[in-house]
C-alpha cells in the first residue's frame, strides 16, 4: 500500500524540482520514520506516540503484516525499557486490537489508510471533497489507539488550477469537508466547530517535521441548528486580490482627484490655492486675482455670509475668513468647500451686511466666484493625490493642460 506522500506526489503530478525533491527526500528518510518502532522478533513496525514511540521503548508485537507494517488484527506490548535491560519482560502497555498501517485504531472500522504524520499526529485518507483531497489530522493520544473521530482539523489538499482567490469557492470546500466529517463523526452537541485547512502542496514535513504552509484557514461552525457558518477565515490570496482591488480603485481616485483638480483650476484661471492663514496673512498679495482654498464652516453670518476656517485644521496657524457670496447649500453634508473667489482685503462683517452679535468681526474677506462641495473628508475628493507634487499652497500656481 502506497504511503500519503506518494499519493499526494501522483496527484499532484510534479515536475522536474518536485522530482529532485522527491528524490532528497528518499535519499533523507524523514523525521517520522523513527517513530515506528520495529518489533524484533516479527520484524514488523508499530507507530507510537511520543511518550511511547522513542529509541528506548522497545516493542513486541504479534499479528499480519504488511510491507513492514501491522495491519489487521493484532497485539502489541511496549515494554519496559529498564526491565528489560534487567532481563526482564514487564509490560508499560498493551495494544490489543486493529492496526492499519502500523496505526493502532483498536476496534474501530476504517479500511482506509493511515500514516504518521510528525510525533504526534497520525493523517487519515477520507477521498475527496469536490477537486481536493481530504486528510483528517488527528492528535494521538499519549496512551491507547488513535481515536479517528477526533480531529484537529480537515486538511484539503487542492490540485493545481484550484482558484484559491475564491472565497466562495473555498469556504464551499470548507463547508463539504466538514459535512463530510459529520456525517462519519455524528454528535448532539449543540456546538461543533470543525477547522479546515487548504494546501497546494503535499503534506510532507521539512527537517524539523513542520507542515508546509497554507494557503487558507478557517472553522466552519455549527451553533445550535443554526446553518454551518465558516468563522475565523483566512485567505491570503483573496487577501492579496483584495488588496490589489483596492489599491487599483484608490489609483483611480487619485487620478480621478487630480483631473478634477487641475480641470476646475484651469476653467477659473486660478493663481493660487491658498491656506485661510496665508490668505490672513497678506490678503493683498492676491488681490485682482483668482484664488482657491478649501474651507469648512463655522457659521452663516447671514443668508450670503460665511464665517469660515481652513478645511484641514492639523496645522499650526489658525485663521477664520469671512466668505461673501455663498449660502447654506455650498458646503454640503461635509460643512466643506473649495471656494473660488478674490481678496477683497480686511472687512467688518457690519460692512457686508451683517447686522447683531457678529456684525463686528473683521477678518479677509474673499468675493466667491464659485464653489464646489467636498463629498470626502478633508476634501480628499480634491486634494486626495500627490498634490503637492505639483502645486505649493501660497505660490503662483499653473494647473496642467
Amino acid at each position: 500500500m502506497r504511503s500519503f506522500t506518494q499519493a499526494l506526489r501522483a496527484f499532484h503530478r510534479p515536475g522536474p524540482l518536485a522530482s529532485l525533491l522527491a528524490l532528497a527526500a528518499l535519499a533523507c528518510p524523514p523525521v517520522r520514520a523513527a517513530d515506528f518502532i520495529t518489533s524484533p522478533g516479527s520484524n514488523c513496525a508499530v507507530w507510537g506516540p511520543w511518550s511511547l514511540g522513542d529509541d528506548k521503548q522497545p516493542v513486541r508485537y504479534q499479528g499480519p503484516c504488511v510491507k513492514g507494517k501491522a495491519e489487521g488484527r493484532g497485539k502489541a506490548v511496549w515494554l519496559n525499557p529498564y526491565r528489560l535491560a534487567e532481563g526482564k519482560e514487564v509490560p508499560d502497555e498493551t495494544w490489543d486490537g486493529t492496526f492499519r498501517q502500523g496505526v493502532f485504531i483498536a476496534d474501530q472500522a476504517f479500511k482506509g489508510t493511515l500514516d504518521a504524520w510528525r510525533s504526534n499526529l497520525v493523517l487519515s485518507d477520507r477521498g475527496t471533497v469536490g477537486d481536493a483531497r481530504a486528510l483528517w489530522v488527528h492528535r494521538a493520544p499519549s496512551r491507547g489507539p488513535v481515536n479517528l473521530c477526533e480531529i484537529e482539523h480537515v486538511a484539503l489538499v487542492v490540485p493545481a488550477g484550484f482558484k484559491v482567490e475564491d472565497d466562495e469557492l473555498v469556504q464551499a470546500r470548507m463547508q463539504s469537508a466538514q459535512q463530510a466529517f459529520v456525517s462519519a463523526c455524528p454528535s448532539n452537541a449543540p456546538f461543533r466547530s470543525t477547522e479546515v485547512v487548504l494546501w497546494r502542496a503535499p503534506l510532507t514535513p521539512d527537517d524539523k517535521g513542520q507542515e508546509p504552509l497554507a494557503l487558507a484557514k478557517g472553522a466552519v461552525v455549527l451553533d445550535n441548528g443554526k446553518p454551518a457558518q465558516v468563522r475565523a477565515y483566512r485567505n491570503d490570496a483573496s487577501a492579496a486580490v483584495r488588496q490589489q482591488q483596492a489599491d487599483a480603485e484608490r489609483s483611480a481616485k487619485r487620478a480621478q482627484a487630480r483631473q478634477t483638480f487641475h480641470r476646475l483650476s484651469a476653467d477659473h484661471n486660478v493663481h493660487a490655492w491658498l491656506t485661510a492663514a496665508q490668505a490672513d496673512k497678506d490678503p493683498f498679495k492676491w488681490q485682482g486675482k483668482t484664488v482657491a482654498l478649501t474651507v469648512r464652516l463655522d457659521r452663516m453670518l447671514s443668508p450670503t455670509v460665511a464665517w469660515v476656517t481652513d478645511a484641514d485644521r492639523s496645522g499650526y496657524s489658525y485663521a477664520g475668513l469671512l466668505l461673501k457670496g455663498v449660502n447654506s447649500d455650498t458646503f454640503g453634508k461635509l460643512d466643506t468647500a473649495v471656494v473660488l473667489g478674490q481678496l477683497d482685503g480686511r472687512r467688518k462683517a457690519s460692512d457686508l451686511g451683517v447686522t447683531g452679535s457678529s456684525e463686528s468681526l473683521e477678518a479677509t474677506t474673499l468675493n466667491v466666484v464659485h464653489t464646489r462641495p467636498c463629498e470626502q473628508r478633508l476634501c480628499a475628493d480634491w486634494l486626495g493625490w500627490d498634490v503637492r507634487k505639483e502645486m505649493t499652497w501660497g505660490e503662483p500656481f499653473k494647473a496642467a493642460p
